[in-house]
């Protein structure tokens, strides 16, 4: 009897660690590690501020969600930089799922990523509405910007970053700001000023002309009147006597008939 106990026991025992053993599998596996995608590393950079992003944003591939940002730190935090000003720059990393991102079926992620780059890809930091929370947007410009030199040897594939919309009316606003800073609109409104009182004159000057040539004018008028009347009796004879135009009106008389 005490025999058949210690194996029930047995039994009980060898159940609870396999359920055990089972439980823990499938918590493991649905928590990624048993049917975790393939991760692919890249990283991009910005000179502008990147508020609103932060590690589990959004990574966006032509409007389609391909994976997660994991790291947003400084240039010059992950990589030995020379220059003070690239070390200033963001450096944010993300994970992409590689079977999203490849682009054929015999291209590794990293391989079909560099082709796109190299195709014009860009990553850009968009905002997302009015929620203030941001994304990486990689899409392709119509005219995508050349990738600028940097002065670190990116650890991933780096996708170059390219200026939002906002940014570039923001940037074009400031443009336009700082060239009007500079102009001298006194200086501007003088010569206005000047012109138009250039003008002034000129036309007072043209109206004492006219005044004085009138009498001048007046005479060429009568003239031009007359000459246009006498054209119009002479079109009107010739249409009567279209031979006026090989002979004279009056002929001279035959020396016969002369008196």
């Amino acid at each position: 009897m005490a025999s058949d106990n210690k194996t029930n026991y047995s039994r009980i025992g060898f159940t609870i660690i396999a359920g055990t053993v089972a439980i823990a599998a499938a918590l493991v596996y649905l928590g990624g590690a048993g049917g975790k995608k393939a991760a692919l590393m890249a990283e991009t950079y910005s000179d502008t501020p990147v508020s609103g992003l932060s590690v589990g944003s959004a990574v966006n591939f032509r409007g389609v969600q391909v994976g997660t940002v994991k790291e947003i730190t400084f240039v010059g935090r992950a990589y030995d930089v020379p220059d003070d000003a690239d070390g200033r720059k963001i450096l944010i990393r993300f994970a992409l799922d590689e079977m999203k991102v490849r682009a054929r079926s015999d291209y590794s992620g990293e391989d079909s990523l560099r082709r796109f780059v190299s195709q014009g890809l860009r990553a850009t930091v968009s905002s997302s509405g009015i929620t203030g929370i941001s994304r990486i947007e990689l899409n392709y410009p119509k005219v995508p910007s050349a990738p600028e030199k940097i002065s670190w040897t990116p650890e991933m594939v780096c996708i170059p970053p390219e200026p939002s919309i906002l940014e570039s009316f923001s940037e074009s606003a400031s443009h336009v700001m700082a060239q009007l800073n500079t102009m001298d609109f006194k200086s501007a409104w003088s010569n206005v000023n000047l012109l138009v009182e250039n003008i002034a004159h000129i036309a007072e000057d043209a109206a004492v002309i006219v005044e004085s040539q009138k009498a001048t004018l007046g005479e060429i008028s009568t003239d031009a009147s007359a000459a246009i009347s006498e054209l119009r009796t002479l079109a009107g004879e010739l249409k009567e006597n279209p031979s006026l135009l090989l002979r004279p009106r009056d002929p001279e008389p035959l020396p016969e008939t002369a008196q």
